[in-house]
């Protein structure tokens, strides 16, 4: 567990920090909390937290102060990771704590999506550091694995963002295999940091903020209960969730989008569109919607646009005495041969033949026109 300091004048914010951000979930715990720079100073030199979330307008001693002193002070606190509390309308002093050095700011009220996002990068940042120094200090390889850790999760998250779950299974497969004979130390960045990832990539997508992708644990239950065998399924167990979780939300988006484009269509026939101007109006590459489009309906979308016109001119020529010349145009067919030839085509009839009878035309496709 990396320890965390808050820092702020408000108690109100100091408890909604508490309560709404889940530290232990991410691997921190709360050490102390202040109400301003000078006691954050005094804080910091004796119980030297990891990170320190502070707020930049406060009494006595402000935010920004608080980062400048720490930063000269590298023996207390400098090295901690700072996270900056500001509120929308702040937003000026937060990009002077940015010129400090903070990487790293919160919006208030703080939202868990956000913050869990926001430990999650500081996470990786202090794991690797903290294999850094144990690798100078003890020559030991569990340092490296870490370290592998960390580069393997970038591999095995664009894998399930591209639903390729052989790809995501080597990259697990290889990092269990490098972990062989070690400790599970190494399991707790991975899981943890893997779960924020997919639970981010899952909104992201549309999906549900609050799916739960799996029962929450410790990382330092990695160390003591849990097995290899147990620590690996778990992590596949999150690969396949997200992954079907994320292609059933793209496939209903995809679905939407399709009965979108047929609205569009239906509205719009008589219009001289061609396919590239339909995917352009909904940003889809030409040949994959009119791919896509034959999937869904069984009918390609300039053929829906005919069966469409000529099922009004159908219509027309039941209903009116205007000339079929007058009724192609109408229907969207500037030359009056293409109009024939799709006419009869699709009814077996010269326009003078349908008209004289009494039959419906019914379209070449499986639509209700």
């Amino acid at each position: 567990m990396y320890s965390v300091l808050l820092v702020d004048d408000e108690p109100h914010a100091i408890e909604g920090l508490r309560m709404f951000v889940d530290w232990e979930q991410h691997g921190f715990r709360v050490c102390g909390a202040c109400e301003n720079g000078v006691e954050a100073l005094a804080a910091v030199s004796k119980s030297m937290p990891d990170v320190i979330v502070t707020d930049i307008r406060m009494p006595d001693m402000d935010g920004l102060e608080l980062i400048r002193q720490l930063h000269e002070e590298r023996g207390s606190g400098g090295t901690a990771e700072i996270i900056v509390l500001s509120a929308y309308s702040e937003f000026a002093y937060a990009k002077r704590a940015l010129q400090l050095g903070v990487h790293h700011y919160l919006l208030k009220p703080a939202i868990e999506e956000e913050a869990a996002e926001v430990l999650t990068q500081i996470r990786m940042r202090l794991d690797s550091r903290r294999a850094v120094r144990r690798n100078e200090q003890d020559d030991s390889d569990e340092a490296a694995l870490s370290l592998l850790a960390v580069q393997l999760l970038k591999d095995v998250v664009e894998a399930i963002e591209d639903a390729d779950r052989e790809r995501a299974v080597d990259g697990i497969d290889r990092m269990f295999r490098e972990g062989e004979g070690h400790s599970l130390e190494w399991a707790g960045l991975f899981v943890g940091a893997l779960g924020v990832q997919c639970s981010k990539l899952i909104r992201e997508s549309g999906g549900d903020p609050a799916y739960s992708l799996r029962p929450r644990s410790e990382p330092d239950e990695f160390e003591s209960g849990a097995s290899p065998a147990s620590v690996r399924a778990l992590v596949l167990s999150i690969v396949e969730q997200t992954i079907d979780v994320v292609q059933s939300i793209r496939e209903s988006k995809f679905s939407g989008t399709m009965l979108e484009i047929d609205r569009y269509v239906r509205d719009n026939y008589r219009c001289p569109l061609t396919i590239r101007d339909i995917a352009a109006r909904f940003y889809l590459n030409p040949v994959y919607l009119g791919k896509a489009y034959q999937d869904k309906f069984g009918c390609g979308i300039l053929d829906r646009m005919h069966d469409l016109r000529i099922a009004e001119a159908c219509e027309k020529l039941h209903s009116r005495d205007e000339p079929t010349s007058i009724i192609a145009e109408q229907v969207g067919y500037a030359h009056y041969r293409h109009f024939l030839q799709h006419f009869e085509r699709r009814t077996g009839k010269k326009p003078t033949q349908y008209r004289a009878t009494k039959t419906d035309f019914s379209g070449g496709s499986s639509f209700n026109l």
